[in-house]
């Protein structure tokens, strides 16, 4: 019997061309294509909400450098939040709040094994793809197990009012460090020491910021947590205190790069006795649960914002919030709001 499902279309986001610089919108395209019937253990999951993320630049390459490479044709990477509208597995029920990371697309058919239940008491859906999901998570690790900042002592965020850098300003707030926030404009200064705390918010468009920073930092940085490499990092390098922790967390200004640039000041490193480390989050996949859970608390009591940048429409305006992201319009976690 036919219930008329097998006449729902599916939209997906595929990439149409390599982007030369940063993105255009017509670099993606959008194709339907018809769902078919369930098999045995899988799940049907309709997308409430798209994260939209700054690495998935570094992935359009025209490189086999690095993992997970989209190519032309090839549907965009990305993760979703949403609702499970059909299950064929008996641990999942039809309206679980889900997250699957199979691709850019109004629907997902997947095995069951393949989403993450999301507790919608613990924090909103779309806070699943942002503060409460892998860029919260992110931030939790990176700050209390990698910086661990301590009471008295100076933190810098580069890229501060991203996704993973409004959480993490706050999260060494509550580790009861000091917190100065690099970002582009004024109104994200502002919103930075208004909305979430942090002491110092600097503007690296002003002609004058690494004065600025050199001001607020007279006893040099205990940590830089760098999300933008590039100039920045490069500048920040210069008032690395002794025995600093410089953690790179991401690079987002080498993304869309033909030739990727690093650091010329690590002989601060050298004469600080600092250290320079990558981070990746997946190294800490066991302990999600037990970070969101001291996570939840603060977020109840108010200790902790998650901020979400939403921008509403459909899945052929992802590579326009893509863009809008790059361009510096979000306050938070980026994501796109399907209707």
């Amino acid at each position: 019997m036919n219930d008329g499902r097998n006449e729902r279309v599916n939209t997906q986001l595929v990439l149409r061309n390599v982007p030369q610089g940063l993105t255009e919108i017509d670099d993606f395209e959008t194709r339907e294509v018809a769902l078919t019937d369930l098999e045995p253990g899988q799940v049907m999951v309709e997308a409430q909400f798209v994260g939209v993320e700054a690495a998935l630049r570094l992935i359009v390459r025209d490189s086999d450098e690095f993992l997970f490479r989209v190519k032309p044709g090839d549907i965009v990477r990305g993760t979703v939040a949403g609702k499970v509208v059909e299950s064929r597995d008996a641990s999942v029920k039809v309206g679980d709040a889900v997250l699957v990371g199979n691709g850019v697309q109004k629907y997902t058919v997947c095995d069951a094994a393949e989403v993450e239940k999301c507790d919608l008491e613990q924090a909103p859906l779309g806070a699943w793809l942002g503060g409460f999901g892998v860029s919260g998570l992110t931030a939790y690790f990176a700050v209390f197990s990698e910086c661990k900042p301590q009471p008295g002592q100076t933190v810098l965020i580069n890229g501060a009012a991203g996704a993973v850098g409004s959480i993490a300003g706050q999260l060494c707030k509550l580790a009861g460090a000091r917190v100065i926030g690099l970002t582009s404009s004024k109104k994200k200064c502002d919103w930075l020491v208004n909305d979430l705390g942090y002491d110092i918010a600097i503007n690296y468009n002003d002609g004058g910021w690494f004065q600025q920073l050199q001001d607020n930092a007279p006893d040099r940085l205990d940590v830089i947590f760098d999300n933008v490499g590039g100039h920045l990092l490069d500048e920040s390098l210069k008032l690395i205190g002794m025995k600093g922790i410089v953690l790179l967390c991401g690079s987002t200004s080498q993304y869309a790069a033909e030739e990727m640039s690093g650091p010329s000041n690590y002989i601060w490193l050298g004469t600080m006795r600092a250290r320079m480390q990558g981070f990746v989050i997946f190294d800490y996949e066991d302990h999600y649960p037990d970070a969101r859970r001291r996570m939840a608390t603060w977020v109840k009591d108010g200790s902790l914002k998650l901020p979400l940048h939403e921008v509403s429409g459909t899945i052929g305006d992802f590579p326009k919030a893509f863009r809008g992201m790059y361009e510096g319009e979000n306050l938070g976690k980026m994501l796109l709001k399907l209707g």
